[in-house]
Order: C-alpha cells, then sequence, then structure tokens
C-alpha cells in the first residue's frame, strides 16, 4: 500500500468516526432533554385558578412518618414542601394557604384509627429570604397557615415544614400523619 492510498483510506475513517460520534452525540443530547422534562413535569406539579398559578416543587401531599418530639430549630431543618404561588392577573388577588387532613390517604392505607393528634404537630412557614412563622395544627383557625394578597404579576416562594413538638410525651411509634397542601384564592 502505497502512502497516497494510505492518506485516503485514514481520511475516510476519520470522516466516518467524526459522523458517528456526532450522531451518538446528538441521540444523548436529545435523550437527555427528553429525559429531563418528563422528570421536571412530574415533579412540579402545577395547580391554576382563574387568577393563581401554583407550582408545588416537591408534593402538595405531606407525610408524617416518624414520630419523634424535636426542637423548633431541629424542626426548621426537617424536610421542606416548596411551592410558588403566582399572580396571573392585572389586580390584587387575597388567597390563602391551608394544610388538611388528606383523608384518601388514610382511607387507601386503611390507617384511620393511627393519626397523630393534631396538637403536637407543628408547623413552620415562611416566604423566601423571610423568617419562619411556627404554629401548632391544632391552634390554626380552619387550618389556615398564611393569609396575604399579592399584587398585580407578582409571584411569591414558600416552604413548609411539619414536625413533632418537643413539649409532648413520646407518642406512640405507630402513629402518622397524611395532609395536603392546599392555596385557595379568597374573594
Amino acid at each position: 500500500m502505497n502512502y497516497s492510498q494510505y492518506k485516503k483510506t485514514r481520511k475516510k475513517l476519520l470522516i466516518k468516526n467524526i459522523i458517528f460520534m456526532s450522531l451518538i452525540l446528538g441521540i444523548a443530547l436529545v435523550s437527555t432533554y427528553k429525559i429531563y422534562n418528563k422528570f421536571r413535569d412530574a415533579r412540579d406539579k402545577i395547580m391554576n385558578s382563574p387568577s393563581l398559578e401554583v407550582t408545588f416543587h416537591d408534593s402538595e401531599k405531606v407525610t408524617i412518618n416518624k414520630v419523634t418530639p424535636v426542637t423548633d430549630s431541629v424542626g426548621l431543618s426537617k424536610k421542606a414542601y416548596r411551592f410558588t404561588i403566582k399572580n396571573n392577573t392585572n389586580t390584587k388577588v387575597s388567597y390563602s394557604v391551608k394544610i388538611v387532613p388528606d383523608n384518601d390517604a388514610y382511607k387507601n392505607d386503611k390507617c384511620g384509627e393511627y393519626k397523630i393528634p393534631l396538637n403536637i404537630i407543628k408547623a413552620g412557614i415562611h416566604e423566601k429570604g423571610q423568617v419562619s412563622d411556627i404554629y401548632n395544627l391544632d391552634d390554626l383557625e380552619n387550618n389556615v397557615l398564611v393569609i396575604k394578597e399579592l399584587s398585580p404579576k407578582e409571584e411569591v416562594e414558600y416552604t413548609v415544614r411539619f414536625w413533632i413538638s418537643k413539649n409532648t410525651l413520646t407518642p406512640e411509634a405507630k402513629l402518622h400523619f397524611h395532609g395536603k397542601l392546599e392555596i385557595v384564592e379568597n374573594n
């Protein structure tokens, strides 16, 4: 084989390898994009009302399985439930953030007799960049954590955490709590 033939063969192989690697890279990029969007859509559950768009970044369903009393500072480092509320209108909109028992989850798990009493569950809620407000669930009026108003096109992000109050006796270990975060537009 002479040198010019060797050079032509090498050039053909190089072009073939470049095309093959570009094709593999293109398939990998498209696949990664599709997978990312599939899981992002599953993760960010969106609830819309006529005026508000609510995006739950984790889940709107709240579960407490570990019945270990902790201090407020430890409770505020527990698992967070994050969501964003956006006003889609050109007027102010009033809304409430509520935590309500998830009766469907209790029914599906057949665990209604193992509910944690609300007087020992604490909740900490805060807007991004603000200090947390801490409540006992039993002390909430109509299960409302926050009542606020959003200006036109304004958006706010909340973080909510739940834990068992340190000021309680150690409750029965098999107790648990199922709840749902609800955002209700006030009229």
